[in-house]
């Protein structure tokens, strides 16, 4: 099953477009997954496919305007952090028909329910609510879990916890609303409790409860590395590809237990970032192409 691949986090500084004309070279992967910031989203990256397809996130724009609103969010109860959030989410619309009219067919937008703390899963779902009510023609809505608030320290994000969010996109998928879906990301369920077994959990949990529309898989570490102190949200490599650090918790054998719990997901895909400054377009691409067959040789056959 071709991939989508979150290549920013490795991509180089200089020889950009030679690393995604490279990438494009490589028959397992199908698209691209595109960040969209606090004001806006990634151009297409010169140099990738033209006929390759995009899943738009908004991680990183979520959590900078966090950091300027602290009551920014989607599942926000201050009308003002919530109104701001959905404005933000139109944004991200007018940026999936930019992409659209340039001709590459946009699979998904991952959203996520911000504000920590005090996210409402009741203000989310009406959030959602409004938005499914906009034209997105195929583009489907999905939700990217995130750690949730945890007893005895901060969060890296903090948001609704797991079964909030399920129940709100069941509820919502039973009033008819069939194109949201969850996505889960290894390491954001992983951080969440610090139990490598938490990902393939909550991937089995989305399953049964019919949410389960995508599995990306990014690593975390217990201890600190080059990737930044213990437990953050970084896109480790797993310990497999050249240069993960030997701490990195996603393993081949989680990836090929989590492929057999996800089962058939329209999204598959991964994440992961570099270590290693200076690191040539070449090692780029060849550790993503490793990563690549990391993930083809555990698909369940």
């Amino acid at each position: 099953m071709p991939l989508i691949v979150g290549a920013y986090p490795a991509q180089p500084d200089e020889g950009r477009e030679r690393f995604y004309r490279e990438l494009g070279a490589l028959s397992a992967i199908r698209g691209l997954e595109l960040p969209y910031g606090p004001f806006g989203g990634t151009p297409w990256p010169d140099g990738a496919p033209e006929g390759w397809s995009a899943v738009v996130t908004s991680i990183p724009g979520t959590m900078q305007r966090l950091g300027r609103q602290p009551a920014f969010g989607l599942a926000s109860p201050d009308a003002a952090g919530r109104r701001e959030a959905l404005e933000f989410a139109s944004g991200i619309r007018e940026f999936v028909l930019r992409l659209e009219d340039a001709g590459h067919a946009v699979e998904a937008v991952e959203l996520h329910s911000a504000p920590y703390p005090g996210a409402s899963a009741p203000r989310f779902r009406e959030s959602l609510e409004e938005i499914l009510g906009w034209e997105w023609g195929s583009t489907r809505l999905l939700m990217e879990h995130c750690d949730a608030p945890r007893a005895g320290g901060r969060p890296e994000k903090g948001f609704l916890t797991f079964p909030e969010e399920v129940d709100v996109l069941r509820a919502l998928r039973v009033d008819g609303a069939g194109q949201v879906g969850m996505v889960i990301n290894w390491a954001r369920s992983v951080i969440e409790t610090r139990n490598p077994d938490t990902a393939e959990e909550h991937i089995a949990q989305a399953r049964a409860a019919g949410v389960l529309a995508g599995v990306m898989f990014s690593g975390c570490s217990p201890v600190e590395t080059e990737f930044g102190y213990p437990w953050i949200d970084a896109h480790l490599p797993p310990v497999e590809v050249d240069g993960a650090p030997a701490s990195s918790l996603l393993t081949g054998g989680h990836l090929a237990d989590c492929l057999a719990a996800a089962g058939s997901v329209p999204l598959l895909g991964f994440k992961i970032g570099l270590a290693g400054k200076g690191l040539t377009v070449g090692k780029r691409v060849s550790r993503l192409r490793q990563m690549c067959s990391l993930l083809e040789g555990n698909l369940p056959r």
